[in-house]
């Protein structure tokens, strides 16, 4: 009876009573479990998605050897243009010629000849071909040069020394005739020198045994002492002969000398004229000639015609070399967070030339940086790009002159839960 009168009694209110008899919301009972879920599919796209960083720059993509721009020097008026847009050229080929006071076809006449000479061919530079030439600031130089190069082969064909050198050897040729004359003389001489010696000596025996007199001794003593004064006469003659030679052999090597020296001046001289004359030649070309220093495609900067004033110092013509196929980039990057950029980063690149959201992007890898920054105080790295121009969108952009456009460096390639514990980790560390 007691037990009944207890489960009988109501210990609860009304209002607990509607919330037992109830069943609770599914958000009650799958709360947790909810918000754990979610917890984790963050986790897991944090660790998915990527954050990386970032050092953005203008970039000029180009090939490994970049178009040649071709600029003039000097303030003319164009005379003469040889070439089109976009013409196959040559390397050495002459594109324009500017005004001056000569005639250009003269003037490339004359290079080619002086082109042509080596410097121990110039006797055989054609005067009179080149003396009715028109070349204006070049005619003083070449005026010396031709000067002097008349000077030298009139040297060479006239030989002044020659009649001296003649003279020499025609007074060598009667010194050895009187030498060989004179040493006839001295053998017979010597003969009869000997002759009277011995006859002075018997004559001398004959007056010891008186059988001469005195007087006949003294006239043999005479004829003996004129015959070796007669010999020693001879032999002076022949000394003065042989120094006769001796000086005429001073006198052409001397004249040889002269000859020689004569002969290097006169040589000299033309050869340093003669290069003058080139160096004149190299000067106007570089000042009125615009020459392709590689081979090509010329491409104009603008619209230029003959008779058109140009300044110094414009570019007016650029030349895409034939070879590039190898193609880098080139960035100026700012000294912030430059520190972090090492050889082989990612390099994602936008070019103006092809919008990036219809043809892609780029991919490119960081080859070098230079080890000090530049008067701006911007670093230049190089960029290699293994794939060319084929864009994320497998696309392969064509390349016909230099392309610019921006480019990002990814220094750090991190997750997303990689960087907020960077964060956090830096954060404790300002706080130690």
């Amino acid at each position: 009876m007691e037990k009944d009168v207890l489960d009988n009694i109501e210990l609860r209110s009304e209002s607990v009573q509607d919330i037992l008899t109830q069943p609770p919301h599914w958000m009650i009972r799958w709360g947790n479990t909810i918000i754990f879920l979610i917890l984790v599919l963050i986790l897991i796209m944090s660790y998915v998605i990527r954050y990386p960083e970032f050092i953005p720059a203008p970039i000029v993509v180009t090939s490994q050897n970049p178009p040649e721009k071709l600029e003039t020097r000097t303030n003319a008026k164009i005379e003469k243009i040889f070439i089109k847009e976009h013409q196959q050229v040559r390397k050495d080929q002459v594109l324009m010629v500017l005004q001056s006071t000569a005639n250009y076809e003269d003037v490339l006449k004359l290079k080619k000849i002086v082109d042509s000479l080596a410097p121990d061919q110039l006797l055989s530079f054609p005067l009179k071909e080149v003396s009715h030439f028109k070349l204006g600031e070049l005619q003083s130089d070449y005026n010396s040069f031709a000067k002097a190069f008349q000077d030298e082969t009139l040297f060479t064909r006239l030989q002044p020394y020659a009649p001296e050198n003649l003279a020499a050897n025609q007074s060598l040729s009667e010194y050895r005739l009187r030498i060989a004359t004179t040493k006839q003389q001295k053998k017979l001489e010597q003969a009869k020198y000997e002759l009277t010696r011995k006859s002075y000596q018997r004559s001398q025996e004959l007056f010891n045994q008186g059988v001469i007199s005195s007087m006949e001794l003294e006239n043999e003593k005479i004829k003996f002492l004129q015959s070796q004064q007669n010999l020693e006469n001879i032999n002076i003659s022949l000394s003065q002969m042989e120094e006769g030679i001796s000086n005429i052999n001073k006198t052409k090597s001397g004249t040889a000398i002269n000859t020689e020296k004569d002969k290097i001046t006169y040589s000299s001289q033309t050869l340093q004229l003669f290069e003058q004359l080139r160096k004149s030649l190299k000067q106007w070309e570089q000042n009125y000639l615009i020459i392709s220093n590689t081979n090509g495609i010329a491409s104009f900067q603008q619209f230029f015609g003959e008779n058109q004033f140009i300044k110094a110092g414009e570019i007016i013509l650029s030349i895409l070399p034939e070879n590039k196929e190898q193609l880098v980039g080139r960035m100026a990057v700012p000294a912030t967070n430059s520190g972090k950029i090492v050889s082989g980063e990612k390099v994602l690149i936008k070019l103006d030339n092809y919008r990036y959201q219809e043809y892609g992007i780029v991919e490119g890898k960081v080859q070098n940086i230079s080890l000090s920054p530049d008067k701006d105080g911007n670093y230049y790295v190089d960029v290699l790009l293994p794939k060319g121009l084929k864009t994320s969108y497998n696309k392969t952009l064509i390349f016909d002159k230099e392309l610019k456009g921006s480019a990002e460096i990814v220094t750090e390639d991190l997750r997303l839960i990689e960087r907020f514990f960077y964060q956090m980790r830096k954060l404790l560390g300002y706080q130690s």
